[in-house]
């Protein structure tokens, strides 16, 4: 979520150096927001790290901003992501949002901004499309069937469309602390999205595109290990 807040006595006492002026990135629930780090901040790292991770791509989501902050998200993006736009830093923003992954290494666009919220942004930032599998829900005791995620991705009418990218949102909203959410679909259970890749695979003739995990992992299962199990069968199938 991102969002532009003015500098408050009360906000710089508690955060002192680490709040900036501009656009912000926060994460809000019924009621409050807790901030992160600012907009410009969180690209100097992800800027760093793409300099010495010269095969890496990052993807950048912004969406679900109040209303309010409309304005100044859209009159400030493109000159907070300027240096990334004329090609002065490290890397350069992509100029489609659902590259070939080797064409973007090798032109060196490996940044991808996208954001929501009916912006119309010109290129190299562009409008948030997606298939999701998220719905507003809560787990005590077990974690998502392939079945489930299967059907809530390809019962969507734009799954259909490579450039609606097709992700698995695998994780429960709420139902328990964090740690104990985490165990439900982490471990083996990380195994099933082997299988959903599959079975998309089957029905649209398209992988899945992301893997959403919202919380620290439990089990002795890495998800970098099982993505790549999934690139793996893909590059099988499609080439």
């Amino acid at each position: 979520t991102s969002d532009p807040r003015a500098k408050s006595s009360g906000i710089n006492a508690e955060y002192g150096d680490w709040w900036e002026e501009g656009i912000v990135l926060v994460h809000c629930g019924a009621s409050d927001c807790a901030y992160t780090r600012s907009l410009r901040r969180a690209m100097s790292e992800i800027e760093n790290y793409l300099g010495s991770h010269m095969d890496e791509v990052v993807v950048v989501r912004m969406k679900d901003h109040p209303e309010e902050s409309r304005s100044y998200i859209r009159d400030n993006l493109a000159r907070e992501l300027s240096r990334f736009i004329t090609g002065s830093g490290k890397v350069k923003l992509s100029r489609t949002d659902n590259p070939v992954l080797g064409e973007a290494i090798e032109r060196n666009e490996r940044l991808i901004v996208t954001v929501n919220g009916g912006f119309n942004p010109r290129r190299p930032i562009h409008s948030l499309r997606q298939v999701e599998s998220y719905k507003m829900e809560g787990g005590t005791d077990a974690c998502f069937s392939v079945n489930e995620m299967v059907h809530r991705l390809t019962s969507d009418p734009r799954a259909k469309y490579d450039y609606y990218p097709l992700q698995v949102d695998w994780y429960h909203a709420f139902g328990l602390c964090l740690w104990d959410l985490a165990g439900l679909c982490d471990g083996t259970e990380l195994h099933k999205l082997i299988e959903i890749n599959k079975e998309v695979v089957k029905v649209t003739r398209r992988p899945i595109n992301l893997v959403m995990i919202d919380y620290a992992g439990r089990g002795n299962v890495k998800l970098a290990d099982v993505v790549a199990q999934i690139n793996r069968y893909n590059v099988n199938i499609f080439t």
